[in-house]
């Protein structure tokens, strides 16, 4: 938090500093422009004075004597600050010439032919000059760049000095506004550190600054996300470990018993039972572990797949184990639809809905799959001829481990409940029913479609 602190004063001061300067810049040029204009009215005003005068030739030289003014005021400067002024009549005749030109060599302004303002070089340094012409008169009045420069300077340090004396006070407001506002931060972040590790519990929002706020109701969401996806691993463990506990210790006592008979025949059908045991806790291994798998995956879909030929692959699947009972499974319509989700999803989905299907449907019976498109979303029914649920348990089924009461099957009581994590993911639902026709029962699988465009896009930027 101090590095964050610090990096904060860095780039605010460097603001600051930024904003400082072009102001500066600004604030000088516009001085300087505001002071080369007043000076160039105060010229044009003498003109204007000097216009309405009358000279006589006898005020041809330079005025010595200063004159008496009452009252006396007295202001610090130097004589080089003066205007230098000299009027001429129509011949060039010098009419008048003012004290300043003493500064010059000539002791006089030199005459120049061009009217209004112009730079002029005299004696070697640069003058502002203003030539006028009122009638057969000819005014001019001078004054030194080194003067003028010196009054801009002036002027501009004094408009400047409030904002470069401002400068400090406002970076040591800034750190301890900073400091102040991320009071409230530091203490979350001590709280953070001072909490176990594995501690998921929400962070307070209570003194938090308004725009932190969205930052840390983030992270409460993100714990809520752990908090819930450990909890979900720990049920899980929990579940895993009781479903194993039972036919581990079953395969046990065949094992025990295998080995203590000596009756040919009674070990050839506790082998039997004992190979039977090894493949039901095989299987429940393979589905903890799909089901575990379907749970943690994340992240957003970016491959869809061709659904009528995923369902006649699936279908080949179950087909010969559900022909070694005379059970006929078939696709018996088409969606023409493409659904998120890659093969081995929709193969884990449909593939546990057939070994349902399959395994409750007695011999000789019938085994569909109906796929269509129904409101923009695909739809496909696997139903059976099974013995169905009771209405009250249609949803239980869902569960993890739980069987329907008078359930004798093989099943671990697994299969839906990967089912139904797998089509959360892929934005779906499932839904029981029991068939009206006769007894079975129908689950109805509802997924998003994919467009084709799209569709191809994401497999070409997968590939």
């Amino acid at each position: 938090m101090s590095s964050l602190r610090k990096r904060l004063t860095l780039w605010l001061w460097a603001a600051v500093a930024l904003i400082a300067a072009i102001s500066v810049l600004i604030g000088y040029w516009q001085a300087r422009e505001e002071t080369q204009d007043q000076l160039d009215y105060e010229m044009q005003q003498v003109v204007h004075i000097l216009a309405g005068q009358s000279f006589s030739p006898a005020a041809a030289a330079p005025a010595s004597a200063v004159p008496n003014i009452s009252p006396t005021v007295h202001i610090s400067h130097d004589e080089e600050d003066d205007l230098i002024v000299s009027v001429r009549d129509a011949r060039g005749n010098l009419l008048y010439a003012s004290r300043a030109n003493r500064q010059l060599s000539g002791s006089v302004l030199p005459s120049l032919d061009s009217l209004g303002f112009q730079m002029a070089t005299i004696d070697g340094e640069s003058y502002r000059v203003f030539v006028a012409q009122s009638g057969e008169r000819r005014i001019e009045i001078a004054q030194s760049m080194d003067v003028i420069r010196e009054a801009e300077e002036g002027i501009a340090l004094a408009t400047l000095l409030p904002v470069l004396l401002l400068l400090p006070v406002l970076g040591l407001v800034i750190g301890l506004v900073i400091r102040r506002q991320l009071r409230p931060l530091n203490a979350a972040a001590s709280l953070i550190a001072s909490r176990p590790p594995l501690s998921l519990e929400l962070l307070p929002l209570e003194d938090i600054p308004r725009e932190v706020q969205p930052l840390v109701a983030e992270i409460n969401r993100l714990l809520g996300r752990l908090k819930t996806a450990v909890q979900r691993e720990q049920r899980f463990v929990t579940d895993a470990a009781h479903a194993l506990r039972t036919p581990l210790t079953a395969l046990q006592l065949q094992a025990d018993v295998l080995d203590g008979s000596r009756d040919p025949d009674e070990k050839a059908a506790r082998l039997a039972q004992l190979r039977a045991g090894i493949r039901r806790v095989s299987r429940l291994s393979e589905q903890l572990l799909s089901l575990a798998r379907s749970e943690s995956a994340a992240g957003p879909l970016t491959v869809s797949t061709e659904l009528d030929s995923a369902l006649e692959e699936i279908v080949a699947v179950h087909a010969a184990a559900a022909a070694a009972r005379q059970i006929t499974v078939r696709v018996e319509s088409r969606s023409r639809a493409r659904v998120y989700g890659n093969a081995r999803r929709l193969a884990l989905i449909f593939g546990n809905l057939l070994d349902n299907a399959v395994r409750y449907t007695p011999d000789a019976g019938k085994v569909g799959v109906r796929a269509g498109v129904e409101a923009n979303a695909a739809k496909v029914e696997v139903w059976d001829e099974g013995c169905g649920l009771p209405p009250e348990e249609l949803e239980r089924v869902f569960e993890r481990f739980y069987r329907a009461p008078g359930d004798d099957s093989s099943g671990n009581g697994l299969g839906l409940a990967t089912v139904e994590a797998l089509l959360r993911q892929l934005g779906g639902r499932i839904v029981l029913a029991n068939r009206v026709d006769r007894s079975g029962l129908i689950a109805t699988v509802i997924l998003p479609l994919a467009s084709q465009l799209e569709a191809e896009e994401k497999e070409m930027a997968v590939s």
